[in-house]
């Protein structure tokens, strides 16, 4: 009876071993990196122009005045794609701690008391529980939920 539970506790951290992604920690530093980067910051002024200029939001990054997503990379951010909404969909590289992860900033159009507009980002992540502790900012929200 050991033996077998040795051997279920084998697979088991096998298992978490092959999933990488899954028992990976965000690297703090990284992402924030990332998070604050330059190109970031271009996306979304690109899409703020773009919603605030235009009667319907960006739907994608030629529609905003933006390089191609891969054109956006970085060491820590793999590309930037702007798709329906102008949602700005960041595909992180491993190096943030995580394998495919993705950070969106979701846009929304307020209004300040001198009726001037402007656009604020909500930041989610779909695939990174841990996101708040590198980034307080963001909060977790998984597919389907």
């Amino acid at each position: 009876m050991q033996f077998c539970k040795k051997c279920f506790a084998g697979m088991a951290l096998g298992a978490m071993l092959i999933s990488g992604s899954a028992m990976a920690a965000v690297n703090a530093n990284e992402m924030h990196i990332a998070l604050t980067s330059l190109r970031l910051a271009l996306a979304k002024m690109g899409v703020a122009n773009a919603i605030l200029s235009n009667p319907t939001p960006p739907s994608n990054n030629s529609d905003a005045h933006l390089a191609a997503p891969n054109q956006l990379g970085s060491q820590e951010i793999n590309s930037i794609l702007v798709s329906a909404g102008g949602v700005i969909n960041v595909y992180l590289n491993p190096v943030v701690g995580v394998t495919d992860g993705i950070v969106q900033l979701v846009p929304k159009v307020g209004t300040n008391k001198q009726g001037k507009k402007s656009v604020q980002y909500t930041c989610y992540s779909p695939n990174i529980p841990d996101i708040a502790t590198a980034a307080p900012e963001c909060t977790y929200h998984p597919v389907g939920k």
